[in-house]
């Protein structure tokens, strides 16, 4: 039996938070989230038998969440299938939002996650914690600031690691001990 449950339908979640940038344009890492974005829902509209259950939600502040919106409707995402959340203003607050939202259905749907690179940990730490048993994917798009920029923005990022973050992390160390037992350099 998989530790899983059957899912039922897509949610393609676009992670669009980012500080304000002088212009009304666009961060490219942001641009680049959003080719990821299209990328991914090409091939679940390709590939998968319920497509015709997916939808797209933009996490991020009202105009450039409209932008986004735009950029993905111009890329053939249905307009009536895109959700935009500007309440939400870090990784806790989007996963707690999508279970609130999700936790009564007996099937929730298959989550993609669109985020940089540098969003990993933090979403591992959050997912593992929140929703664990629950199917969800995290795809990183490349980010090529300065890594002090990052850093910073890591920063106000934070997560809150619960005790399913820290059990896999003793499982994963127990795991590589083990295996460097088996077979040493």
């Amino acid at each position: 039996m998989s530790e899983y449950r059957f899912t039922d339908g897509n949610l393609l979640v676009l992670y669009a938070v980012h500080k304000a940038s002088s212009g009304d344009d666009l961060p490219e890492y942001i641009k680049e989230r959003v080719r990821l974005g299209l990328e991914t829902y090409n091939m679940i509209m390709k590939s998968k038998a319920d497509k015709h259950k997916t939808m797209v939600m933009i996490i991020g502040r009202q105009g450039p969440a409209e932008q986004v919106k735009k950029m993905l409707t111009e890329g053939g995402v249905k307009q009536d299938i895109i959700a935009i959340d500007s309440d939400s203003q870090n990784m806790g607050q989007t996963i707690d939002r999508i279970y609130d939202s999700l936790k009564s259905k007996p099937n929730p749907p298959f989550i993609y996650f669109i985020g940089s690179v540098w969003l990993h940990d933090i979403f591992n730490a959050t997912v593992v914690s929140k929703i664990k048993n629950w199917r969800v994917q995290f795809y990183g798009a490349l980010d090529h600031r300065p890594v002090a920029e990052v850093d910073a923005e890591r920063a106000l990022d934070a997560p809150k690691k619960g005790s399913e973050y820290y059990k896999q992390k003793i499982k994963n160390k127990a795991v590589d001990t083990l295996l460097n037992i088996i077979f040493p350099d």
